[in-house]
């Protein structure tokens, strides 16, 4: 499409722009080593812009990957791709490049053409290298109307437009990220885009998880009820966004003897949550009542040690498994409100 673009273009005399009358042609050598010069007062404009290329690039690299996989019946590695990409735009700037990485498009057209190896790329850069140092002067020639045709054409192979046919078969909330980052970034700028769109995903993740953490009240046998037990099996993650669900567990009007927390099917508890637990521990020894955890996980177990949390917890207080944890609760309430217990109301005695 070029050569035939640019040589109509000539046969026909056509006045149009070209690279050579527009941008003066193209540098016919190798460009020359030059540190950047940044000041440091530049530092906080740049930082923003800076992470959000490298996470697009990140991200379109390991996508493009993923495609490249699918179409090949191969397996990338992500670290490899990854430093390499790095070490590659952190060297070409010394050398007047642009930050780089890869292309679904043009891998997408290797894949088809026959390539099988990452030799394709080796010859393509070949090939641009043969252009800068041979073919620079028949490229100014080349017309711009020529390149923004190609341009178009690429751009529009690497829009995944299928996407938006199947938008009423995905949630409002892909939705909502997919549209809002489509439209910045035609509208306003790809930085902005990018910046907004892994912002709502962020939020839409923290929404979902918290969401599907539970709180399920137990079914425990009618004399356990009447004793004052009350248990909870807790599914998910404890993180900062559910602590009003652990808050709403105790009900001032009617806080039980005994609470069991159920937590064998607890992924991970951050120290927002922890610290939630702790509060609603000291909520329950105030009101001379008990709590209970069971099925704790190493990584609750590892942040309730680090923590002193359980320096703080009699060694009843921790169950592995919910039906000791019961058997404990009975017991604690069998000495609270025996005749010869010497305090009934002094929580956590053994």
């Amino acid at each position: 499409m070029l050569v035939v673009g640019s040589f109509v273009a000539w046969a026909l005399g056509l006045q149009t722009e070209t690279i050579g009358s527009r941008f003066g042609g193209i540098p016919s050598e190798l460009p020359s080593f030059t540190l950047p010069t940044i000041a440091l007062s530049e530092l906080p404009a740049l930082t923003g812009p800076t992470l959000t290329i490298a996470f697009l690039c990140a991200i379109e690299s390991l996508l493009c990957a993923r495609v490249a996989d699918s179409l090949t019946h191969d397996r990338h590695d992500p670290n490899q791709e990854l430093m390499a990409q790095g070490i590659a735009n952190v060297v070409s700037p010394l050398f007047g490049g642009m930050p780089a990485t890869g292309t679904i498009a043009r891998t997408v057209t290797n894949i088809r053409s026959g390539a099988t190896s990452p030799v394709s790329g080796m010859v393509h850069a070949v090939t641009l290298l043969l252009i800068l140092l041979v073919f620079a002067p028949l490229a100014a020639h080349v017309p711009l109307a020529v390149l923004s045709a190609i341009l178009m054409f690429v751009a529009y192979n690497m829009g995944e437009w299928r996407a938006f046919k199947k938008l009423k078969h995905y949630s409002g909330v892909y939705c909502t990220v997919l549209l809002s980052t489509f439209v910045l970034t035609v509208v306003v700028d790809l930085t902005v885009a990018v910046q907004v769109g892994l912002i709502l995903a962020s939020l839409f993740f923290i929404y979902r998880v918290s969401s599907l953490t539970t709180f399920s009240p137990m079914t425990l046998k009618p004399e356990e009820q009447h004793a004052g037990i009350q248990a909870y099996h807790i599914y998910g993650s404890l993180f900062f966004a559910v602590v009003g669900k652990i808050d709403a567990l105790l009900d001032p009007q009617r806080t039980p003897k005994v609470l069991v927390l159920d937590m064998h099917q607890t992924i991970s508890i951050d120290t927002t949550a922890l610290e939630s637990l702790e509060t609603l521990h000291q909520n329950l020894v105030r009101a001379g009542s008990y709590l209970i955890f069971c099925g704790l996980n190493p990584q609750a177990l590892s942040l309730f040690k680090r923590s002193g949390f359980s320096g703080r917890l009699t060694a009843g207080q921790v169950q592995e498994n919910f039906a000791q944890a019961i058997e404990q609760a009975r017991i604690h309430v069998q000495e609270q409100t025996s005749p010869q217990h010497p305090n009934p109301q002094e929580p956590g005695s053994p």
